[in-house]
């Protein structure tokens, strides 16, 4: 190897030239050879001959036409890896944890069932052509699963990972349990949904915990017993449910107060917003200006013409809105949205014969008025809808800002809004008037440091909380008292002295 070295001059220069250069590149080698594998004087060789090619112009038109050696340096010029063939032990070590029970195969399987969980996905994800040539480039000695095995392995893992959760929930002593009834109108099916919020340290955990079929007229003796049942199946005690919380249909608000006692049940806020604003809306007037208004969005909806020309016209993608029978705020969004865009609508309808007609500037100042004063229920409606923060102190002081936002709405100009404005102060007094009798309410107010007692209007209910606080705390105090008095019977021979006994006293007298 090192003789062919005097054919892989890669510069064109003078023969003399070339033995001054080959000489001492020669000795290095030959001196080296014994300590140094082949690969280490290839490379020493073709650095020599990289430094060469900077150092030495070319002096020679001519090339040269026998490089074997060069060539094979040029093609592999970058880098030279050193490749270690794996072991025996290695490669088929690598090829076992692909195996039906590998430790590669099994992690991929958890790895997998996890994604259709999270993601929503359905088990035919493992039969599409681009799931499978993503996992042919991840991992081509992966064998993907078929549908029926993710089906069972589904089943096992639900009944594991639902015992360990059986065993959490049984050393939670304080947990809250939310529970709604919605109806598949498609299949004609109803449904009960439970789920459990409690927290760890300053962690707060929702879980659902059941979804069942209602086969039965939804009677409040009916629910209550589903309640119960999903209850045991979790080995949740009544006891440990401090609060459970339900929209204010009748039959639940009894289930709720036959399975888990009056005091207990908390009506939902974002459920009774929805019933204040439908009450609210339900004005005639507003309502012929609301449906003007959703004929014009469903003409566009209807017409590709008008659409086209409504996002040419807007800068951004801008869409007008649908309103949804259901949710109250749709409305909201909608005529929202109309009033932003109300100048292009107007270019628009007036070029198209068969659109329906625009609103009139009365009831266009209308709707400003009246969203001023549905804003405050929709920003209160958002606020509440979390779960992954605390929202029970702020119920009673977010009452109340709603009834003092809607009373302050500047709308003394508008005969129909001021209408709308009334209804909407009757409806909150209406279903949210006692709203500071509810004692969890009321006591988490007291409780937060932002609010105490500051949105109180009702002074027996506040004194009422008050109490019922002081009633806790002694009861917490008691337990302390009979841990510490446990204490000092395991060593007599100290001496008993509480430093916080007077302060006892003062909590008890008061």
């Amino acid at each position: 190897m090192i003789a062919a070295y005097i054919e892989i001059a890669p510069f064109q220069s003078s023969p003399s030239e070339k033995k001054s250069i080959t000489q001492p590149v020669l000795e290095s080698a030959a001196s080296s050879c014994n300590e140094t594998p082949c690969i280490g004087i290839v490379n020493e060789l073709k650095s020599v001959q990289s430094d060469s090619e900077t150092v030495i112009p070319s002096t020679s038109s001519s090339q040269s036409t026998s490089k074997p050696l060069d060539r094979a340096l040029d093609s592999d010029s970058e880098v030279i890896p050193i490749k270690r063939q794996k072991s025996i032990k290695t490669s088929f070590q690598e090829i076992s944890s692909y195996s039906e029970s590998g430790m590669k195969t099994r992690k991929l399987n958890n790895c997998l069932l996890y994604m259709i969980c999270k993601d929503h996905q359905p088990f035919s994800i493992v039969e599409n052509e681009g799931f499978k040539n993503l996992m042919k480039a991840v991992a081509p000695q992966y064998k993907i699963p078929s549908r029926t095995s993710l089906r069972q392995w589904l089943d096992n893992k639900y009944e594991v990972v639902s015992e360990t959760f059986k065993k959490k929930l049984s050393s939670i002593e304080d947990l809250t349990l939310t529970t709604d009834i919605w109806s598949d109108t498609l299949n004609m099916k109803s449904f009960i949904g439970v789920t459990v919020h409690f927290g760890i340290e300053i962690e707060l955990i929702s879980v659902t915990r059941g979804v069942y079929e209602l086969d039965e007229r939804h009677t409040s003796q009916y629910i209550s017993e589903m309640l119960l049942k999903t209850c045991a199946e979790w080995g949740i005690k009544k006891d440990n449910v401090t609060a459970v919380v339900t929209d204010n249909a009748a039959n639940m608000v009894k289930a709720a107060e036959l399975t888990f006692g009056k005091k207990k049940h908390i009506p939902c806020l974002g459920h009774t917003l929805n019933l204040v604003a439908e009450g609210t809306m339900a004005y005639t007037e507003w309502q012929k200006i609301v449906t003007k208004i959703k004929a014009i969005v469903t003409w566009f909806k209807q017409s590709c013409v008008a659409s086209d020309e409504l996002r040419k016209a807007t800068s951004t993608e801008t869409k007008l809105i649908q309103s949804v029978p259901t949710r109250w705020n749709s409305t909201y969004y909608m005529v929202q949205r109309f009033l932003e865009l109300r100048s292009v609508i107007n270019d628009i309808l007036f070029r198209h014969a068969t659109a329906p007609p625009m609103l009139s500037s009365s009831e266009i100042s209308i709707a400003s008025s009246v969203l001023l004063i549905l804003r405050p229920l929709e920003v209160a409606t958002k606020e509440i809808s979390a779960d992954k923060y605390f929202t029970t102190s702020k119920i009673i002081p977010l009452v109340h800002c709603i009834f003092s936002k809607i009373t302050s709405a500047g709308v003394a100009g508008e005969p129909v809004a001021r209408e709308v404005q009334k209804l909407a102060l009757q409806e909150i007094t209406k279903r949210m008037g006692s709203i500071e009798h509810v004692t969890p309410l009321a006591i988490a107010n007291i409780l937060d440091p932002r609010f105490k007692k500051l949105h109180f209007n009702d002074a027996i209910a506040c004194s009422n909380a008050v109490s019922k606080i002081k009633d806790l705390m002694k009861v917490h105090l008691c337990q302390i008292e009979e841990i510490e008095s446990d204490s000092d019977k395991c060593d007599k021979s100290e001496e008993t002295f509480s430093l916080w006994s007077d302060h006892y006293k003062l909590v008890h007298r008061n």
